[in-house]
């Protein structure tokens, strides 16, 4: 009995002992690593949740590297990762992206063919009726 007593006490006074370097920490990681790990993240609502843990987690997983948005209001190519029609995303998309889809009007698309994998939520995040996506 004694000891396991002694056993509890050394255990307790040497996990509680060890230092931990603030270089394991997660806020450590580059931006570049870090976004890397968000691309892995489903876009809704895993993705959107992380933008909320603090600003630069916010900046990081809005970029556009991360997500393509059509904006029937865009006008000219200036604004990277922003287009002004579904068909011209999808054609910028690469495997694995997400377009979203601004709110407000009807964005009219026919007959595109989407032979890879894309999540196209609308901008309200519950997705669009009728989604698109590539065959499995």
């Amino acid at each position: 009995m004694e000891e396991m007593r002694e056993w509890k006490h050394r255990k307790s006074s040497t996990s509680s002992s060890i230092p931990i370097p603030n270089s394991s920490s997660i806020h450590s990681l580059d931006d570049g690593c870090l976004m890397h790990i968000f691309s892995f993240l489903s876009p809704i609502p895993d993705r959107y949740n992380t933008a909320l843990v603090c600003h630069r987690w916010h900046y990081l997983a809005c970029h556009p590297r991360l997500w393509l948005r059509v904006d029937r209001s865009v006008k000219d190519s200036s604004e990277p990762g922003v287009f002004p029609t579904i068909e011209v995303a999808v054609s910028h998309a690469r495997p694995g992206d997400t377009i979203l889809i601004a709110a407000g009007g009807s964005h009219l698309a026919s007959n595109i063919q989407i032979k890879k994998p894309l999540c196209l939520p609308g901008s309200s995040g519950k997705g669009l009726d009728g989604a698109v996506g590539a065959p499995g």
